[in-house]
């Protein structure tokens, strides 16, 4: 063995195609293995090739007014049978008043919710790698209740320091017409209010939208999606491409991301398309994959166009066919109700979980996230002040304000 890793060209060769997981056990072989995997050119390799995704972050929850909460549960769903991840996400998610709201190279996002106890939001970026979380609460700005999440391995900035950012959108309370953000950089530890002001009357999706390639994207109501350049603070409203729903089609669509490019699919009648963004500037959409579902069960057309003209839709408690994201050419999907995923570079379809059937909610549907552990998230110099809203913590029991333990979220292994 050490005969092979005498050669450190060979030896990174090798290392930079193993998991995350594996190469932290690989640390204690030795001093060299620690030093060369603890190296920023073998990281900046190793980042740029996991690029797959270990599994799916799915949550189902019914957000109220009061503090009641109804059957939530939080799933990891395994794509790539790795059970080190899955035994972090269930040993570590955090409880049922979290709400889970991006997910961006190995780190994910989420937030507290809004109750009549609680009005402030506390916005938590969670590194299940190290279990090191972050908590901001902001001061001095208003935020709504959707958050993205952009995570910056290398750097943003000349310093090429691993830093991140949460952009938060809602509308003015003094203009319903309009979109205002709000950002927090890890780099100077505060919140600030962007000039930027998106002038859209449509409604947002509370869990569809992503951040691909330093932009921030938001379905709305109306099949157009918001835009937000993070770094020079520039938004706008893209059309979506193909024909509009008279309903909205407000789970008939998702967003996704391949090759650093932005991926719209929608599901009309009994076709899947698959839509690229290559210029959002213009912006330019190219039609880049069609698929007939009525391969996917014979029933499937059938219950899709009863659902299309008897309203409201739904069948039972779930929906026939639903895009829920897409990522690396294959759409994730949501078959009467079954999880499963198409692949279209191999054709194959493939179930996730025979006992997991997702239910239609009026209000929120079901949050699927692709999850990418990345070596990039080892070793991040979190904020170690209390600056600017921002606390550091660890994976601990919580408790409620009677001082019981929570009652954590169900959690279903695949």
């Amino acid at each position: 063995m050490e005969d092979i890793f005498s050669n450190e060209d060979l030896a990174m060769e090798i290392l930079s195609r193993l998991s995350p997981k594996n190469l932290l056990r690989c640390k204690g072989v030795s001093k060299r293995w620690t030093s060369l995997i603890s190296d920023p050119s073998f990281v900046r390799i190793h980042h740029q090739r996991s690029r797959c995704i270990s599994g799916l972050l799915v949550q189902e929850f019914k957000e109220y007014g009061g503090n009641f909460f109804g059957d939530d549960y939080f799933l990891y769903a395994s794509v790539n049978g790795e059970l080190g991840i899955f035994k972090l996400m269930d040993e570590s998610f955090p409880q049922p008043t979290s709400v889970i709201m991006a997910s961006c190279d190995g780190l994910i996002c989420y937030r507290s919710r809004r109750t009549r106890d609680v009005e402030v939001l506390d916005i938590v970026v969670w590194n299940p790698m190290t279990q090191e979380r972050l908590t901001l609460r902001p001061t001095g700005c208003y935020v709504g209740s959707i958050f993205g999440l952009a995570f910056y391995p290398f750097g943003s900035s000349a310093k090429m320091i691993p830093c991140f950012k949460v952009v938060s959108i809602q509308r003015p309370k003094h203009d319903q017409n309009s979109y205002s953000f709000v950002i927090y950089s890890s780099e100077t530890g505060k919140w600030k209010t962007s000039l930027e002001v998106c002038y859209c009357k449509d409604e947002l999706h509370k869990n569809k939208h992503i951040y691909v390639n330093g932009r921030f994207y938001w379905l709305t109501s109306n099949q157009n999606i918001i835009t937000f350049e993070v770094d020079e603070e520039l938004s706008g409203v893209i059309t979506v491409p193909g024909s509009k729903w008279l309903d909205g089609g407000a789970r008939l669509a998702c967003l996704g991301d391949s090759d650093g490019y932005l991926h719209y699919v929608c599901i009309d009648m009994s076709e899947l398309r698959v839509w690229m963004l290559t210029d959002p500037c213009k912006p330019i959409w190219v039609l880049k994959h069609h698929l007939n579902i009525d391969q996917f069960g014979e029933e499937s057309r059938d219950h899709y166009i009863h659902r299309v003209r008897q309203s409201p839709e739904m069948i039972g408690d779930s929906f026939v066919v639903d895009a829920q994201t897409f990522h690396d050419e294959v759409v994730y999907l949501s078959l009467r109700g079954r999880l499963c995923s198409y692949d279209f570079k191999t054709g194959r379809l493939r179930f996730f979980f025979n006992g997991l059937y997702l239910r239609h909610m009026t209000e929120v549907q079901a949050t699927v996230l692709p999850y990418t552990p990345t070596l990039a998230t080892i070793g991040i110099p979190w904020l170690k002040q209390n600056s600017g809203g921002a606390s550091i913590s660890f994976a601990s029991t919580s408790f409620n304000y009677q001082g019981r333990p929570r009652k954590k979220l169900k959690t279903r292994k695949t």
